[in-house]
């Protein structure tokens, strides 16, 4: 008499660790796309009164040299009020938010902040690290 013989399930490993490394590939990039918005290092001040900002915000980098940086774009002094005007016409921000660095000329800081307010925006914040604890 005839059987036919019952075949055993084979299970392919191979697939299976190609699609994991391809997981682990891709947690790989997208963990180091997702870093800071800024490129620009800066040593930020300290304030023990320091707040979170809210709002839709104008984000402003000003480097220890005395660059500034909008949308993580070096922009010339020269060209600030143009690039802010178009930056506050495309975005609808209602502030300002400064990141700059402690030992930036303060200078450097006023004239961005009167840039600032000649196009209007009186709200300026400035980003510092906070001190103490949660309050």
């Amino acid at each position: 008499m005839y059987r036919p013989r019952r075949r055993h399930p084979k299970i392919s490993m191979a697939p299976l660790i190609d699609i994991v490394f391809q997981l682990l590939v891709f947690a790989i990039f997208s963990a180091g796309t997702a870093a800071p918005p800024a490129e620009v290092a800066i040593q930020l001040p300290s304030a023990y009164t320091g707040t979170d900002a809210r709002g839709t915000a104008l984000v402003l980098f000003v480097s220890q040299d005395g660059l500034i940086y909008l949308d993580n774009k070096p922009v010339e002094v020269s060209l600030l009020r143009l690039e802010l005007s178009r930056a506050l016409e495309a975005g609808g921000h209602t502030e300002a938010f400064v990141f700059a660095d402690a030992k930036a000329e303060f200078a450097v800081i006023m004239g961005l902040m009167d840039e600032i307010r000649l196009l209007g925006m009186e709200n300026i914040g400035f980003a510092v690290h906070r001190l103490g604890g949660e309050q």
